[in-house]
């Protein structure tokens, strides 16, 4: 498969919910370190936090403090509308 095919595949995401309300995204398949590992849905952007990103990486892991019911695992749909919801308050 040659560059250019491969820039026109879109990104496969998982969703989370972190500490109820942050909506996170992380590419499947990625290979960044922890603190660089999700972006979040912030002031209508994707956005990359490093402590949000690596306390997120924590939970998931059950490890330094976080565990995992600080996040919540989300389908695509279900990110979209809580985003949705969101945005329209």
């Amino acid at each position: 498969m040659s560059t250019l095919e491969e820039k026109n595949i879109s990104a496969k995401y998982l969703y989370y919910d972190y500490h109820n309300g942050h909506i996170a995204r992380e590419e499947v398949g990625n290979c960044y370190c922890a603190s660089n590992r999700f972006e979040f849905y912030i002031d209508g952007k994707w956005i990359n936090d490093y402590s949000m990103s690596l306390h997120l990486s924590d939970a998931i892991m059950n490890c330094c403090g976080y565990s995992f019911s600080d996040y919540e695992e989300l389908t695509e749909d279900e990110a979209m509308r809580r985003l949705s919801k969101c945005e329209n308050k």
